[in-house]
């Protein structure tokens, strides 16, 4: 299982990103890919019109979700923690959504560099066309 970062998700929908939409796209046939209220929450608040509402929900419907519980949030915690001590700040949402990924063994598919920062988290490696 891959979960899927908003900055994927962005490349994927606006800016038709060779390299993103192969990746994404195997993915999604192998039905691999999964998501959670954040990701929505954030793809959601860039929408601008009813009918982009429309296709991100139905884009995002069949995809696993992934929610998070209270251990969750104090792993995501304990992450953002253990970076500090290393020197570097990483967003709590970035922690999250590590998180998640952490807990159910999944890596992150993601353009945002920070979460090479994470200690123990495996990243999704996208193919290049």
């Amino acid at each position: 299982m891959v979960l899927v970062d908003t900055s994927v998700w962005i490349e994927f929908f606006d800016r038709n990103n060779p390299s993103v939409r192969v990746g994404l796209e195997s993915l999604l046939r192998r039905g691999e890919v999964a998501t959670a209220g954040l990701v929505l929450a954030e793809l959601r608040r860039g929408c601008q019109s009813l009918p982009q509402i429309r296709n991100l929900l139905q884009a995002m419907e069949p995809l696993a979700y992934l929610e998070a519980d209270r251990d969750c949030w104090l792993r995501a915690s304990e992450l953002g923690a253990e970076c500090a001590a290393r020197g570097f700040q990483v967003g709590t949402a970035d922690c999250l959504l590590a998180a998640l990924a952490m807990r159910e063994s999944a890596s992150v598919f993601t353009l945002d560099r920070d979460f090479e920062r994470i200690p123990g988290l495996r990243l999704f490696r996208r193919l290049n066309p």
